[in-house]
């Protein structure tokens, strides 16, 4: 995530897994992607490198009371109106050949899962 001095931002492992804890019901994964689309079209907002873990706090805090946002994974095929922000963003269906494998796994280490169409792959899977 861009902070306001233009540096880029990312959370530990420690803090991902204390959050997953925390908000069980959430995607944190999923969330984090959002959070960091948000922050790209909202420059005036960005957070202070001090700023940042409490506004993922109560990003998060939020997802949570709105009853989560934790995907359900199907084995059937995705319409369009049924795949989330997160599958979007982690498509890789449109690269073919070794290069796909590349961005799976470029996809699973950033926000923790790769789309191929009917497929998701997560971490550990």
């Amino acid at each position: 995530m861009k902070l306001n001095t233009g540096e880029e931002w990312e959370a530990d492992d420690a803090d991902i897994i204390q959050w997953q804890k925390t908000y069980p019901a959430v995607d944190v994964f999923g969330e984090l992607a959002k959070m960091e689309s948000w922050l790209d079209a909202n420059p005036t907002k960005r957070k202070t490198e001090k700023g940042i873990k409490r506004f993922v706090n109560s990003w998060l805090s939020r997802a949570q009371d709105r009853g989560g946002s934790s995907p359900i994974q199907s084995s059937a095929k995705k319409s369009l109106r049924d795949r989330s922000n997160l599958d979007d963003l982690t498509d890789v269906t449109w690269v073919d050949g070794p290069l796909k494998a590349h961005m799976i796994n470029y996809f699973i280490n950033k926000y923790g899962q790769a789309y191929d169409g009917d497929i998701v792959y997560r971490e550990g899977s």
